[in-house]
């Protein structure tokens, strides 16, 4: 098979031995290899998720082998993880429209904001690893609602926007008009990311300014302290981005 291949024994023996996950790049070549379809690899029907492949295909070429072995590690708890049931959806295509209809459906009326809550209730599994600071989150289209997994070892507040920052990408559809045809989005904190598009990634970031500070609840704060460290707080988010959404919405 190696010979077929043009590969080496360890390779294939790393696929055998389950230490090392075929991309569907390689299980095409296997697959023409041994002269049968390449669904021949892949389970039937509904329990087929060749996403979940490409995910480790692409991530395999990306980043380095203990990156790449994280992001394995959490695909492969998503896989035999209960996803939560969606109540929720938006129709809005605008980033900030959409935040908006999903806080008023999910009749959010306080900061701080619960973006995991938020996340399950649109059938969103939120799962937090350790991975190398390159990587700050991922998502992915998963069965009937969608996978997103955080570095777990980012602020707390780094992580909250990256969460939010990845539903975004999920409910304003993204996925979907991947070039990558993988319904994938990775999100590095150094790099560019493959399939890159500044116009879905400033939606998103918009998305997330508008779900974590809200204008509405801003407005409401503001009145009471407008102090920048205070506002923070009470939102769950860095100084920065509170810095940045108070310029955004002309408060100072």
């Amino acid at each position: 098979m190696a010979e077929r291949l043009g590969r080496t024994q360890t390779s294939v023996s790393l696929w055998e031995s389950g230490k090392r996950t075929a991309g569907l790049d390689d299980l095409i070549e296997i697959a023409d290899a041994l002269g049968v379809e390449v669904s021949t690899f892949l389970p039937p029907n509904r329990a087929r998720r060749p996403v979940v492949a490409l995910l480790r295909a692409t991530a395999e070429r990306l980043v380095d082998h203990q990156l790449y072995e994280a992001i394995d590690r959490l695909v492969s708890d998503a896989e035999v993880a209960a996803m939560p049931r969606a109540e929720l959806s938006v129709s809005a295509a605008g980033p900030s429209h959409a935040a908006n209809e999903l806080l008023e459906k999910a009749n959010v009326n306080s900061p701080p904001i619960d973006v995991l809550s938020l996340c399950a209730r649109c059938g969103v599994l939120v799962l937090k690893r350790s991975f190398r600071e390159a990587l700050s989150g991922f998502v992915f289209a998963y069965e009937d609602g969608a996978v997103i997994g955080i570095n777990d070892d980012q602020l707390k507040t780094r992580q909250r926007f990256t969460m939010a920052h990845e539903l975004g990408h999920y409910l304003l559809r993204h996925h979907e008009r991947s070039d990558y045809g993988g319904r994938f989005h990775i999100d590095l904190a150094e790099g560019t990311p493959p399939g890159f598009d500044w116009r879905a990634e400033r939606a998103a970031n918009e998305f997330a300014a508008d779900l974590l500070m809200p204008r509405r609840l801003m407005a409401a704060s503001f009145a009471e302290s407008q102090d920048p460290i205070t506002l923070a707080s009470t939102f769950d988010v860095s100084q920065v981005a509170m810095g940045i959404r108070l310029d955004a919405l002309g408060l100072r």
